[in-house]
């Protein structure tokens, strides 16, 4: 039998189970705008550019930091796009990744790309972009966030910069080594050659004997090929024409230390040597040097 007071007891306790409701709402309300608020701090104070951005709409929000490194006033961004913000020749660096990301087939990625600021500067900056997907799989919105690499890129390209330079440095010492050219006395230059000569060496032997004529003004040029063995036809010819080429800057050639093999060579090529002088040794080619300038 239900008692006047069984009732008043039934209902304080729907008062104090929706009282308790209450007080779990209130929390979760309390705690969800703890959280929107530390999302909103993150956001707007965030050391990198952040926007949440929709296919339908374009810019959702960003944030101030975007702003500054892209130069625009807020209202101004408002009016931009991420194609038009990014450096043209950029612009399809993306565009299968996004494809992809509006898809489904990945969630995020992230690259290096230009962008193009408000007063036409270049800014490097990285991208990563978020997708964020409707209960049912399809896509929403994506969260984007830029960092301005622009002086770790300068930084790196000032490193691959001076690398180049020390390559280029070591490419030409190994130049001058593998065509070195010795002035041994006034108007004499002599360049001993070791080793195994192919077509590129040639053609810096020939760069080379060129330009020490030109530079010392030599009137007599000696090439030395004694600590060279073996040389084939096209390089032997190419050698030939090298001690030919000087006399048309008015000098005279001196081929020395030439071997038996190459010898051979140079009959068998026929090689027109009625313009070079040809001695056994680089010391009897400097004496008939000497001996030529005396007179």
């Amino acid at each position: 039998m239900v008692t006047p007071d069984t009732d008043v007891e039934s209902l304080r306790q729907q008062i104090a189970d929706l009282e308790k409701q209450l007080e779990a709402r209130t929390s979760e309300v309390a705690a969800a705008r703890e959280d929107a608020l530390r999302y909103r701090r993150y956001f707007d104070y965030a050391q990198i550019g952040m926007t949440v951005t929709s296919l339908e709409t374009g810019w959702v929000e960003f944030n101030q930091q975007l702003c500054e490194q892209l130069g625009y006033a807020p209202e101004e961004l408002k009016t931009t796009n991420w194609v038009s913000l990014t450096h043209p020749d950029d612009v399809s660096l993306d565009k299968e990744l996004f494809d992809k990301l509006v898809r489904g087939e990945i969630q995020r990625y992230s690259l290096d790309k230009r962008f193009v600021r408000k007063d036409g500067s270049i800014m490097y900056g990285n991208i990563l972009i978020q997708g964020v997907y409707r209960p049912d799989g399809s896509f929403d919105h994506i969260f984007g966030f830029l960092h301005d690499i622009t002086d770790r890129w300068e930084g790196e390209q000032e490193r691959l910069g001076l690398k180049q330079e020390i390559i280029d440095a070591q490419k030409q010492a190994l130049r001058e080594l593998s065509t070195p050219l010795i002035p041994v006395a006034e108007s004499i230059i002599v360049m001993p050659l070791v080793g195994t000569i192919d077509s590129v060496r040639a053609q810096a032997v020939l760069e080379a004997l060129l330009d020490g004529v030109t530079r010392y003004q030599a009137r007599m040029t000696i090439l030395d090929i004694t600590g060279v063995q073996v040389m084939d036809g096209e390089v032997t010819s190419a050698l030939v024409k090298a001690a030919q080429a000087v006399k048309l800057l008015g000098a005279q050639a001196i081929l020395t230390g030439i071997q038996p093999r190459i010898a051979k060579t140079l009959v068998e090529l026929d090689a027109e040597l009625s313009t070079v002088k040809t001695l056994s040794t680089v010391r009897e080619g400097i004496s008939y040097a000497l001996g030529r300038l005396k007179r």
